[in-house]
C-alpha cells in the first residue's frame, strides 16, 4: 500500500511567501533578501512552496500564487495519508493478532524508555479531551526493595495540549494531599484549566485520550518499575471510559488553595472536635456557637475535611474519619 505524501513546510515558509506577495515578482536572491532569510534556506523552501503550488518559478524569477486552491489540495493530500495510515494500521493489527493469538486492541509495553515515548506521543496526538485516574504518589513504605520511586510531576506534553484547547479532567487519590510535590503538580494542572477532583480510593492509574485510547500503568515485573497497557477502540475501552465517569462523579473538587495534610498523624484538635460534633448530629449553627466561629467557617472546615478524606457527603466523611480512627 503506497501512502500519499504532501510537502512539509518549514518556519521560513510564511515570511518567504509574504515577501513574494508584498514585493511582487523577483529573483531568488532578491526574495531571500526581502524575507531576511539565508539564500540556501530560501532556495529549499521555494522548491517546497512551488511543489505545493503557492509559488510559480519562471525564467529565473519567482511569483506568488493565490493560496486557497493549492492549500485545499494539501489538506486533501494529508486527509488521504491519514486514511491510508489508518487502513495500514488495521492491516498490521490483523497480522499481529493472527501471529500468536494476540489481541489487536491491546498492547503491552515493558521497556521504560519506550513507555516514556509512548506517553508523550499519546499526549501530543490528543485533539479534544484527556481524562485521568491517578492513585497518587507512591509511599516509601509501600515501595518494593530496590525500586526507584519517581517524583510526582506533570505529564510530558500536558501544557502543550492545554494550549491547543484540550479539555482535561483528573481524579486523584488522597495521597496527593499528603505530598508537597504531588499537590504542587496538581496545582500547576489546575492553573492551566484542568478540572481536578480527589477521591479516597482511586483503584488504578488510567489515562484516556479523546476516548479513543486508554493507557493503564501497572507495576512492572523482574525489577521493572512499571509496564504500560495501551487499549485501542474496543468494548474494553468503552468499559474504561465508563469506569472513569463513575469515579469522577464520586470525586470531590480540588481547589487551587488545597494544602498538604499530614496523613501519618491525626487531625488537629479542633478538627477532631468538629468531627465529634458532626458524629453526634449537631447542626452547623450549634457547632459554630460552641466553637465561637461563624456557621460559614464551620461549613468551610467541613468541606476541607471532606476534600482531605475524599468524601462526597457528610455521611461519607464520618465513615472515612472513623476508618482512620479520628473519631
Amino acid at each position: 500500500m503506497k501512502l500519499p505524501s504532501a510537502p512539509i513546510l518549514s518556519a521560513v515558509a510564511e515570511p518567504l511567501y509574504r515577501a513574494a506577495v508584498e514585493g511582487g515578482r523577483a529573483s531568488l536572491e532578491v526574495l531571500a533578501e526581502r524575507a531576511g532569510i539565508d539564500y540556501a534556506a530560501a532556495a529549499d523552501e521555494v522548491q517546497a512552496l512551488a511543489a505545493i503550488g503557492l509559488l510559480e518559478v519562471s525564467c529565473g524569477e519567482i511569483e506568488a500564487v493565490p493560496p486557497r486552491i493549492p492549500l485545499e489540495q494539501v489538506a486533501a493530500e494529508h486527509a488521504k495519508a491519514a486514511d491510508a495510515t489508518r487502513q495500514l494500521a488495521s492491516v498490521f493489527a490483523d497480522i499481529w493478532s493472527e501471529a500468536g493469538d494476540r489481541s489487536s486492541f491491546v498492547e503491552v509495553i515493558t521497556d521504560e524508555a519506550r513507555c516514556a515515548v509512548v506517553e508523550a506521543k499519546l499526549m501530543d496526538d490528543t485533539a479534544s479531551t484527556v481524562d485521568g485516574l491517578c492513585i497518587g504518589p507512591v509511599s516509601p513504605r509501600k515501595a518494593r526493595t530496590g525500586m526507584e520511586i519517581p517524583r510526582p510531576g506533570v505529564a510530558v506534553g500536558f501544557f502543550a495540549a492545554m494550549e491547543r484547547g484540550v479539555r482535561a479532567r483528573g481524579l486523584y487519590g488522597v495521597s496527593v494531599l499528603e505530598d508537597f510535590e504531588g499537590l504542587a503538580a496538581v496545582h500547576q494542572c489546575i492553573a492551566v484549566g484542568e478540572q481536578a477532583r480527589v477521591f479516597a480510593q482511586v483503584p488504578l492509574n488510567l489515562m484516556l485520550f479523546d476516548d479513543k485510547r486508554a493507557l493503564l500503568s501497572v507495576p512492572g515485573q523482574k525489577g521493572a518499575r512499571r509496564s504500560l497497557v495501551i487499549v485501542h477502540e474496543s468494548g474494553l475501552l468503552d468499559s474504561l471510559v465508563a469506569l472513569f465517569d463513575v469515579f469522577w462523579q464520586m470525586g470531590v473538587p480540588l481547589s487551587p488553595e488545597s494544602q498538604v495534610v499530614d496523613a501519618l498523624g491525626g487531625p488537629a484538635s479542633d478538627e477532631q472536635q468538629l468531627l465529634s460534633y458532626l458524629a453526634a448530629g449537631l447542626t452547623d449553627e450549634a457547632i459554630a456557637r460552641d466553637l465561637g466561629v461563624s456557621a460559614r467557617t464551620v461549613g468551610r472546615r467541613i468541606a476541607r475535611l471532606e476534600e482531605v478524606l475524599g468524601a462526597h457527603s457528610r455521611f461519607q466523611l464520618a465513615i472515612q474519619a472513623s476508618r482512620r480512627g479520628w473519631i
